[in-house]
């Protein structure tokens, strides 16, 4: 476990939209999956999520749900002791956490594969010169430069394990060295998942081999940190 690790979080009961909960039980959405109960064949086309977002600008809650809340938190205290000359944030969704993140990186590509949410991101980002938003799909549309930190969050379980291991691999390809990849998934179920966030993470330690330094982990979620050695 890595030396960030804090087990003292008061974590709040996520909104039970945030998992998209099969219960209409409020914190239903925190159960752990304990099988594989997944369809192993969601759709998880651009498609699928740009209706998502026509229905609702904020289907996930993102601006107001207390998991989010501690969730950016929680990403913002595992990268603010420095500052980036280049990050890289996908599925960035409505641009929520992309503004948490723009005041600690010189230049910040974000990207969704949704144009609503695009459209949203950047009304959120306007006040940000250094920050781009951009509608792209990974691993398809993985921007050609190098960055000194990717921000991988609620987007690994969309991917099958093996599709998943060669997103990993091209995404720490475009680390610089001493760069830095977090990534933090949710650790409920949900009927468009295709892993489990646990799942996401051990795929995740596989490919890089490198021990993390920073973890968190709770009864909602899951972060760790991971820093590219240099030379």
């Amino acid at each position: 476990m890595g030396t960030g690790c804090r087990q003292d979080r008061d974590f709040k009961t996520p909104n039970t939209a945030r998992g998209r909960s099969l219960s209409p039980r409020t914190g239903d959405c925190l159960r752990m999956r304990t099988s594989h109960t997944f369809d192993s064949s969601p759709d998880t086309s651009p498609e699928f999520f740009e209706s998502l977002y026509r229905q609702s600008e904020d289907p996930w809650d993102f601006r107001n749900s207390a998991y989010e809340r501690y969730r950016y938190s929680d990403i913002v205290d595992g990268i603010s002791d420095r500052q980036y000359a280049a990050a890289f944030e996908p599925a960035c969704a409505i641009g929520e956490l992309t503004a948490l993140l723009a005041p600690h990186c010189d230049s910040l590509i974000a990207m969704d594969c949704s144009a609503a949410a695009i459209e949203s991101a950047k009304r959120r980002c306007s006040g940000f010169d250094h920050v781009e938003v951009h509608e792209g799909n990974l691993p398809g549309d993985l921007p050609g430069q190098t960055f000194d930190l990717i921000v991988f969050s609620e987007l690994g379980y969309y991917f099958t394990p093996d599709e998943l291991a060669l997103l990993v691999a091209r995404l720490w390809t475009r680390l610089e060295p001493g760069g830095r990849l977090i990534a933090c998934h949710w650790l409920g179920f949900s009927a468009d998942h295709r892993l489990h966030g646990s799942e996401v993470h051990a795929t995740m330690d596989q490919v890089i081999r490198v021990p993390d330094d920073f973890d968190i982990s709770n009864p909602g979620y899951a972060l760790k940190r991971w820093t590219k050695p240099e030379g």
